[in-house]
């Protein structure tokens, strides 16, 4: 039993990734390299393939299991392979006596005379305890000539800012074990599966390169010529990664994440503020960061804006959701999206959501095939309404035409208030936007109102304090002469004092 976990796991036909070779060869000169991504991301089957094109030889391999929270068991694990890697280079093996613990593992590795790797694959088997703060111990200070790669689901506890400010840290992170095109071309040919650029381009847009729904694909070819149906052309691929999805990622997660996760699978982009507003979390931006950083599900396209960037994941999720609570909650959800782009101002995008939650008021939009995300449209067969692909970047489109509020006939418009020192009217191209007289401050506050930030956010985006944000806004309210957030962006973008995108 032992002895299997001591060699790269066999997986099938093997794939070549020279472009992520690049990176863990790279790696071998520093302490530490990470290999993090979701279940099914790909990580043991690229480091299996990878460990027989070493120049220096077979690395020491583990891969672990939960029976490894054990301290002596693991620490006797990690002897067993380093040893049986020093040994297959035929040389002098490196000898551990009984009792081993993590000083004398290092004693011995640093007086090894040749570099030596370590792969230790499954981390996240290793519960908080002893046994994993061994196995970090180790890890963080293994002597020059070792180089340790961690392979894990979720980010290991250690000082990884330390690491990476000494130059001592290798990553490569669940984007960068997509597959691309070239690359499911490749494990396509490798299985003797046939399909065209077109099939392959479907397969990877519909998957998101997730690797592990790739290679299902590869085993359960696309038929048919029409690239828009291959999700429909591996249905049984699909219900395989939908289970393993489930099973892997979900279950272990606490409940509250698991909630916030099945939620945003509902969104394109989105803000803090949106899904605070679909959950009512007060603790949302710690979970968001485990879930970006820890679980490394979530793509930050900003400091503010997040988005689930997997599109077969987020069909799963999404489907999951409507199971568990029913599609009343899912249009529920969707009109409260759209309630909360309208309170923002963003009328396109509150239009969309709105459509999307009427459509699924009843259940999933009729016409078959496999379905996205409610709103985002089916893959195959007829169009449903669309949600957008991004959200909280998102500024609302021109409102209808409007004839712009003018003084009584008459009338003289009041003088502009004087500016505090160093700041200039900004001037927009519309009729009115000198007689607001915003200055430079306001309308760059003004711009960030359309985006769906909260005032703490803009704060910290600026670099002031809250309380010069809510002067600033109070500012602008009362220049444009409205009293709410949604009226401000509006009025702003029909007298030109922002673009009608943002």
């Amino acid at each position: 039993m032992l002895h299997t976990r001591l060699i790269p796991p066999v997986l099938g036909p093997l794939l070549d990734r020279p472009r992520l070779f690049r990176t863990l060869d790279s790696g071998v000169t520093r302490r530490l390299t990470l290999v993090v991504g979701p279940p099914g991301a790909g990580k043991s089957a690229l480091l299996a393939s990878w460990a027989g094109s070493l120049p220096l030889g077979e690395p020491a391999w583990l891969t672990l299991d939960a029976d490894d929270n054990h301290v002596p068991r693991l620490l006797t694990h990690l002897a067993a392979a380093l040893t049986r890697a020093t040994a297959s280079r035929g040389g002098e093996a490196l000898r551990f006596g009984d009792g081993v613990s993590v000083p004398a593992l290092l004693d011995e590795v640093s007086g090894h005379p040749h570099p030596l790797v370590l792969v230790v694959d499954g981390f996240h088997e290793l519960r908080p305890g002893p046994a994993r703060s061994a196995l970090l111990q180790f890890a963080r200070y293994a002597p020059g000539g070792l180089s340790v790669v961690l392979a894990s689901r979720r980010e290991p506890d250690l000082p990884l800012h330390k690491l990476r400010a000494g130059g001592e840290l290798t990553e490569i992170r669940g984007a960068d074990l997509a597959f691309t095109h070239a690359e499911t071309a490749e494990l396509f040919r490798a299985h003797g599966a046939g399909a065209d650029d077109d099939q392959i381009a479907a397969v990877v847009r519909c998957s998101g390169g997730w690797a592990l729904a790739v290679r299902y694909a590869s085993v359960n070819p696309v038929r048919g010529n029409d690239p828009h149906s291959c999700l429909e052309g591996w249905s049984q691929a699909i219900r395989h990664c939908s289970d393993f999805l489930l099973s892997e990622l979900l279950d272990p997660m606490p409940t509250d994440d698991q909630d916030v996760l099945l939620r945003t699978s509902l969104l394109g982009g989105f803000s803090a503020s949106l899904l605070r507003a679909l959950t009512g979390r007060a603790d949302l931006n710690r979970v968001l960061r485990r879930l970006s950083t820890e679980h490394d599900l979530l793509v930050r396209d900003d400091e503010w804006t997040y988005r689930l960037p997997n599109p077969l994941m987020r069909g799963v999720l999404s489907r999951e959701l409507a199971e568990r609570y029913g599609w009343p909650e899912v249009s529920r959800l969707l009109n409260k999206a759209a309630r909360w782009y309208e309170d923002m101002g963003a009328t396109s995008a509150a239009r969309r959501y709105a459509a999307a939650a009427q459509a699924h008021a009843a259940g999933p939009a009729p016409g078959g095939g496999i379905l996205l995300p409610p709103g985002l449209g089916r893959v195959g067969g007829g169009a449903s309404p669309r949600v957008p692909a991004g959200d909280a970047t998102r500024s609302p489109a021109r409102s209808p035409a409007r004839s712009p509020v003018r003084s009584p006939a008459g009338s003289p418009r009041p003088s502009p208030a004087p500016l505090p020192p160093g700041e200039e009217a900004a001037t927009g191209s519309g009729p009115y936007a000198a007689a607001d007289s915003l200055t430079r401050s306001e309308l760059d506050v003004l711009r960030l109102l359309p985006q769906g930030l909260t005032l703490d956010e803009i704060a910290a985006r600026r670099h002031v304090s809250l309380n010069t944000v809510k002067t600033q806004v109070q500012a602008i309210y009362r220049k444009l002469q409205v009293g709410r957030r949604r009226d401000a962006v509006r009025v702003a973008a029909e007298r030109g004092l922002i673009s009608p995108r943002g």
